[in-house]
Protein backbone atom coordinates (compact mmCIF):
# COMPACT_ATOMS: atom_id res chain seq x y z
CA UNK A 1 0.00 0.00 0.00
CA UNK A 2 2.91 2.54 0.62
CA UNK A 3 4.55 2.10 -2.54
CA UNK A 4 1.41 2.26 -4.61
CA UNK A 5 0.75 5.93 -2.58
CA UNK A 6 4.47 6.63 -3.25
CA UNK A 7 4.12 6.02 -6.95
CA UNK A 8 0.37 7.91 -6.96
CA UNK A 9 1.87 10.87 -5.82
CA UNK A 10 5.03 10.76 -8.23
CA UNK A 11 2.36 10.71 -11.05
CA UNK A 12 1.19 13.33 -9.99
CA UNK A 13 3.78 15.74 -9.33
CA UNK A 14 5.09 14.49 -12.62
CA UNK A 15 2.55 13.33 -14.82
CA UNK A 16 0.90 16.72 -16.06
CA UNK A 17 4.37 18.09 -16.67
CA UNK A 18 5.19 18.65 -20.18
CA UNK A 19 8.94 18.65 -21.51
CA UNK A 20 9.14 22.13 -21.72
CA UNK A 21 8.09 22.53 -18.01
CA UNK A 22 10.94 20.62 -17.18
CA UNK A 23 13.61 22.03 -19.28
CA UNK A 24 16.60 23.40 -17.40
CA UNK A 25 17.35 27.07 -17.29
CA UNK A 26 20.43 27.74 -19.27
CA UNK A 27 23.43 27.73 -16.70
CA UNK A 28 24.10 31.33 -18.44
CA UNK A 29 21.64 33.06 -16.49
CA UNK A 30 18.87 35.25 -17.42
CA UNK A 31 19.73 38.61 -19.68
CA UNK A 32 18.44 41.40 -17.34
CA UNK A 33 18.43 45.11 -17.46
CA UNK A 34 18.34 48.12 -15.69
CA UNK A 35 17.94 51.84 -17.74
CA UNK A 36 18.92 55.26 -16.83
CA UNK A 37 20.23 58.62 -18.19
CA UNK A 38 23.83 59.18 -19.22
CA UNK A 39 25.64 61.52 -16.49
CA UNK A 40 25.83 64.24 -19.35
CA UNK A 41 22.47 64.98 -18.88
CA UNK A 42 22.74 65.16 -15.19
CA UNK A 43 24.10 67.69 -12.52
CA UNK A 44 25.38 67.21 -8.95
CA UNK A 45 21.87 67.22 -7.79
CA UNK A 46 19.99 64.69 -9.71
CA UNK A 47 18.92 64.18 -13.24
CA UNK A 48 17.73 67.42 -15.02
CA UNK A 49 14.29 67.64 -15.27
CA UNK A 50 13.00 65.98 -18.69
CA UNK A 51 15.92 63.32 -18.83
CA UNK A 52 14.37 60.58 -16.63
CA UNK A 53 12.41 57.32 -18.35
CA UNK A 54 9.02 57.68 -17.04
CA UNK A 55 7.45 54.74 -15.82
CA UNK A 56 5.46 52.44 -18.23
CA UNK A 57 7.65 53.36 -21.05
CA UNK A 58 9.04 51.33 -23.98
CA UNK A 59 12.33 50.83 -25.36
CA UNK A 60 13.21 48.66 -28.04
CA UNK A 61 15.56 46.00 -27.13
CA UNK A 62 18.08 44.76 -29.88
CA UNK A 63 20.68 41.82 -29.05
CA UNK A 64 23.63 40.01 -31.47
CA UNK A 65 25.72 37.15 -29.90
CA UNK A 66 29.09 36.30 -30.85
CA UNK A 67 30.48 33.15 -30.50
CA UNK A 68 34.56 32.89 -29.47
CA UNK A 69 36.12 33.24 -33.25
CA UNK A 70 33.18 32.18 -34.50
CA UNK A 71 29.92 33.95 -36.43
CA UNK A 72 27.68 36.68 -35.06
CA UNK A 73 23.78 36.47 -34.86
CA UNK A 74 20.56 38.61 -33.74
CA UNK A 75 19.16 37.16 -30.34
CA UNK A 76 16.72 40.16 -30.03
CA UNK A 77 15.30 42.09 -32.64
CA UNK A 78 13.24 45.22 -31.77
CA UNK A 79 11.91 43.37 -28.35
CA UNK A 80 9.90 46.04 -26.31
CA UNK A 81 11.19 46.21 -23.04
CA UNK A 82 9.01 48.48 -20.50
CA UNK A 83 10.33 50.51 -18.13
CA UNK A 84 9.48 50.22 -14.36
CA UNK A 85 10.08 50.87 -10.97
CA UNK A 86 13.82 52.40 -10.64
CA UNK A 87 14.82 51.52 -14.34
CA UNK A 88 14.11 48.27 -14.16
CA UNK A 89 13.87 46.69 -17.73
CA UNK A 90 10.74 43.97 -18.40
CA UNK A 91 10.24 42.23 -21.51
CA UNK A 92 9.28 38.62 -22.35
CA UNK A 93 9.82 36.32 -23.31
CA UNK A 94 13.42 36.24 -21.44
CA UNK A 95 16.39 35.62 -23.29
CA UNK A 96 19.24 33.60 -21.36
CA UNK A 97 23.19 33.86 -22.25
CA UNK A 98 25.20 31.04 -23.65
CA UNK A 99 28.64 29.86 -22.67
CA UNK A 100 31.21 31.20 -24.92
CA UNK A 101 29.61 33.48 -26.32
CA UNK A 102 30.14 37.65 -26.37
CA UNK A 103 26.84 39.86 -26.51
CA UNK A 104 26.33 43.25 -27.72
CA UNK A 105 23.04 45.13 -26.98
CA UNK A 106 21.46 48.23 -28.35
CA UNK A 107 18.61 50.37 -27.12
CA UNK A 108 16.51 52.63 -28.44
CA UNK A 109 13.91 54.88 -26.54
CA UNK A 110 10.93 55.73 -26.95
CA UNK A 111 9.71 52.15 -28.71
CA UNK A 112 9.21 52.12 -32.81
CA UNK A 113 7.97 49.60 -33.94
CA UNK A 114 9.13 50.15 -37.42
CA UNK A 115 12.61 49.37 -36.73
CA UNK A 116 14.44 45.77 -37.56
CA UNK A 117 17.84 44.31 -36.68
CA UNK A 118 18.54 41.79 -39.29
CA UNK A 119 21.97 41.53 -39.71
CA UNK A 120 23.97 40.72 -36.61
CA UNK A 121 27.54 42.46 -38.14
CA UNK A 122 27.08 45.38 -38.09
CA UNK A 123 24.45 47.35 -35.14
CA UNK A 124 21.09 48.66 -35.52
CA UNK A 125 19.98 51.96 -36.76
CA UNK A 126 17.26 53.87 -37.06
CA UNK A 127 15.81 56.24 -39.66
CA UNK A 128 14.53 59.55 -38.76
CA UNK A 129 12.72 62.57 -40.91
CA UNK A 130 12.18 65.14 -38.11
CA UNK A 131 9.01 66.79 -37.55
CA UNK A 132 8.29 70.40 -39.18
CA UNK A 133 7.11 72.37 -36.28
CA UNK A 134 8.12 72.74 -32.41
CA UNK A 135 6.34 69.80 -30.43
CA UNK A 136 6.12 67.20 -33.09
CA UNK A 137 9.01 65.40 -32.82
CA UNK A 138 9.88 62.48 -29.87
CA UNK A 139 13.39 63.05 -28.42
CA UNK A 140 14.98 60.27 -29.14
CA UNK A 141 17.45 58.14 -26.47
CA UNK A 142 20.01 55.64 -27.74
CA UNK A 143 21.98 53.14 -25.15
CA UNK A 144 24.88 50.57 -26.15
CA UNK A 145 26.35 47.59 -24.05
CA UNK A 146 28.23 45.30 -24.08
CA UNK A 147 28.70 41.83 -22.48
CA UNK A 148 30.90 38.47 -21.82
CA UNK A 149 29.41 36.19 -19.77
CA UNK A 150 31.12 34.39 -17.39
CA UNK A 151 30.90 32.70 -13.92
CA UNK A 152 30.70 35.96 -11.86
CA UNK A 153 28.88 37.97 -14.04
CA UNK A 154 26.24 35.88 -16.11
CA UNK A 155 23.77 36.62 -13.37
CA UNK A 156 24.58 40.38 -13.45
CA UNK A 157 21.90 42.77 -15.04
CA UNK A 158 23.08 45.16 -17.60
CA UNK A 159 22.93 48.33 -17.39
CA UNK A 160 21.48 50.78 -20.49
CA UNK A 161 22.41 54.15 -20.10
CA UNK A 162 20.59 56.13 -22.54
CA UNK A 163 22.11 59.63 -24.25
CA UNK A 164 20.17 61.66 -26.28
CA UNK A 165 20.22 61.37 -30.32
CA UNK A 166 19.38 65.15 -31.06
CA UNK A 167 20.00 68.23 -29.87
CA UNK A 168 17.58 71.68 -28.72
CA UNK A 169 16.69 74.48 -29.45
CA UNK A 170 14.74 77.37 -28.02
CA UNK A 171 14.63 81.35 -29.10
CA UNK A 172 13.94 84.42 -26.75
CA UNK A 173 13.57 87.72 -28.09
CA UNK A 174 14.58 91.26 -26.39
CA UNK A 175 12.52 94.17 -27.48
CA UNK A 176 14.62 97.07 -27.43
CA UNK A 177 12.31 99.20 -29.58
CA UNK A 178 10.97 102.42 -28.45
CA UNK A 179 7.74 100.75 -28.82
CA UNK A 180 5.91 97.21 -28.38
CA UNK A 181 6.07 95.28 -31.55
CA UNK A 182 4.80 92.40 -33.02
CA UNK A 183 6.00 88.76 -33.09
CA UNK A 184 4.63 87.07 -36.29
CA UNK A 185 6.44 83.60 -36.87
CA UNK A 186 10.19 82.00 -36.32
CA UNK A 187 11.28 79.15 -38.92
CA UNK A 188 14.79 77.59 -38.91
CA UNK A 189 15.72 75.88 -42.39
CA UNK A 190 17.92 73.01 -41.33
CA UNK A 191 18.59 69.35 -41.94
CA UNK A 192 15.70 67.13 -41.75
CA UNK A 193 16.68 63.41 -42.13
CA UNK A 194 19.40 61.06 -40.73
CA UNK A 195 19.97 57.68 -39.87
CA UNK A 196 20.55 57.65 -36.29
CA UNK A 197 23.73 53.92 -35.15
CA UNK A 198 22.29 52.52 -31.86
CA UNK A 199 26.07 51.58 -31.56
CA UNK A 200 27.71 55.19 -30.81
CA UNK A 201 24.85 57.65 -31.67
CA UNK A 202 26.23 58.89 -34.52
CA UNK A 203 24.60 60.40 -37.23
CA UNK A 204 24.98 58.97 -41.45
CA UNK A 205 23.10 60.08 -44.41
CA UNK A 206 22.41 63.54 -43.06
CA UNK A 207 21.26 66.22 -45.67
CA UNK A 208 24.50 68.23 -46.73
CA UNK A 209 22.96 69.97 -49.65
CA UNK A 210 22.12 73.81 -49.87
CA UNK A 211 18.44 73.44 -49.53
CA UNK A 212 16.99 72.04 -46.30
CA UNK A 213 13.59 71.68 -44.93
CA UNK A 214 11.88 74.40 -43.08
CA UNK A 215 11.15 73.81 -39.48
CA UNK A 216 8.27 76.22 -37.59
CA UNK A 217 9.26 77.12 -33.85
CA UNK A 218 6.23 79.32 -33.70
CA UNK A 219 3.32 81.19 -36.59
CA UNK A 220 0.63 82.62 -34.81
CA UNK A 221 -2.45 83.63 -36.68
CA UNK A 222 -2.37 86.92 -34.36
CA UNK A 223 0.54 87.88 -34.38
CA UNK A 224 2.15 88.07 -30.40
CA UNK A 225 3.06 91.53 -28.75
CA UNK A 226 6.73 91.42 -27.24
CA UNK A 227 6.67 94.34 -24.92
CA UNK A 228 9.28 97.04 -24.59
CA UNK A 229 12.36 96.37 -22.41
CA UNK A 230 11.54 92.55 -21.73
CA UNK A 231 12.38 89.79 -22.89
CA UNK A 232 9.91 87.17 -24.58
CA UNK A 233 10.43 83.64 -24.51
CA UNK A 234 9.46 81.02 -26.96
CA UNK A 235 7.42 78.77 -25.00
CA UNK A 236 8.07 75.77 -27.15
CA UNK A 237 11.07 74.39 -28.26
CA UNK A 238 12.75 72.44 -31.95
CA UNK A 239 14.09 68.70 -31.86
CA UNK A 240 17.04 69.14 -34.45
CA UNK A 241 19.71 66.92 -36.05
CA UNK A 242 22.84 67.77 -34.48
CA UNK A 243 25.27 69.24 -37.29
CA UNK A 244 29.06 69.84 -38.01
CA UNK A 245 30.94 73.49 -38.84
CA UNK A 246 30.36 73.50 -42.20
CA UNK A 247 26.31 72.84 -42.39
CA UNK A 248 25.80 75.12 -39.52
CA UNK A 249 27.17 77.96 -41.29
CA UNK A 250 24.01 77.11 -44.01
CA UNK A 251 21.19 76.52 -41.43
CA UNK A 252 19.02 80.23 -41.39
CA UNK A 253 16.77 81.43 -38.98
CA UNK A 254 13.48 83.58 -40.17
CA UNK A 255 12.15 85.89 -37.92
CA UNK A 256 9.55 88.18 -38.69
CA UNK A 257 8.35 91.24 -36.34
CA UNK A 258 6.10 93.29 -37.49
CA UNK A 259 5.78 92.30 -40.98
CA UNK A 260 9.28 92.49 -41.56
CA UNK A 261 11.59 89.29 -41.92
CA UNK A 262 15.30 89.30 -41.12
CA UNK A 263 17.24 86.22 -41.53
CA UNK A 264 20.68 84.91 -39.50
CA UNK A 265 22.64 81.72 -39.41
CA UNK A 266 23.51 80.86 -35.74
CA UNK A 267 27.12 81.33 -35.45
CA UNK A 268 27.63 79.69 -31.87
CA UNK A 269 28.98 77.30 -31.24
CA UNK A 270 31.25 77.26 -34.24
CA UNK A 271 31.65 73.31 -34.03
CA UNK A 272 28.56 73.26 -34.79
CA UNK A 273 25.51 71.40 -32.81
CA UNK A 274 26.12 68.01 -30.97
CA UNK A 275 23.73 65.66 -29.25
CA UNK A 276 22.63 65.97 -25.77
CA UNK A 277 22.84 69.47 -25.80
CA UNK A 278 20.29 72.17 -25.76
CA UNK A 279 21.28 75.56 -26.84
CA UNK A 280 19.73 78.84 -26.15
CA UNK A 281 19.46 81.85 -28.91
CA UNK A 282 18.56 85.17 -28.14
CA UNK A 283 17.48 87.52 -30.54
CA UNK A 284 17.82 91.31 -29.78
CA UNK A 285 15.50 93.69 -31.37
CA UNK A 286 15.48 97.19 -32.55
CA UNK A 287 14.13 99.29 -34.74
CA UNK A 288 17.25 99.57 -37.22
CA UNK A 289 17.99 95.53 -37.25
CA UNK A 290 18.57 92.28 -34.87
CA UNK A 291 21.72 91.23 -33.45
CA UNK A 292 21.81 87.45 -32.89
CA UNK A 293 23.46 85.55 -30.11
CA UNK A 294 23.67 81.95 -28.66
CA UNK A 295 24.28 80.05 -25.22
CA UNK A 296 24.66 76.39 -24.20
CA UNK A 297 22.12 75.41 -21.17
CA UNK A 298 21.38 72.60 -19.34
CA UNK A 299 19.25 70.04 -21.31
CA UNK A 300 15.05 71.17 -19.86
CA UNK A 301 11.97 69.06 -20.83
CA UNK A 302 10.46 68.34 -23.90
CA UNK A 303 6.91 67.71 -25.00
CA UNK A 304 6.74 65.57 -28.11
CA UNK A 305 3.51 66.84 -29.04
CA UNK A 306 1.22 64.65 -30.95
CA UNK A 307 3.23 61.95 -31.94
CA UNK A 308 3.06 58.14 -31.94
CA UNK A 309 6.66 57.04 -32.31
CA UNK A 310 5.07 53.46 -32.89
CA UNK A 311 4.20 53.80 -35.96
Amino acid sequence: MKRLLIYLVCAAMFGGCSPDDRRETPSGGAIRFVADVSVETSKASGLLSGTVLPDGSRAGLFACSTQTGGSSEVVMNNVAGTIGVEGAVDYDPVKYYEAGKNYSFYACWPYTASMAYTDAADAPSLKISLGDQAGSQADYLWASLKVTPDTDRSNDIGRLTFRHALCRIRVRIWNGSTAGVFLNSITLTAPGSGTLSLADGSWEEVEEGNRFPSFILCRYSEAVELPQEAFYEIPISLLQLPVGAETMKKQVFSITIDGQTFEVSPATPAEGWAAGYSYLYTVWYATDGVTFQGTIEPWLPVEAGEVDPEE
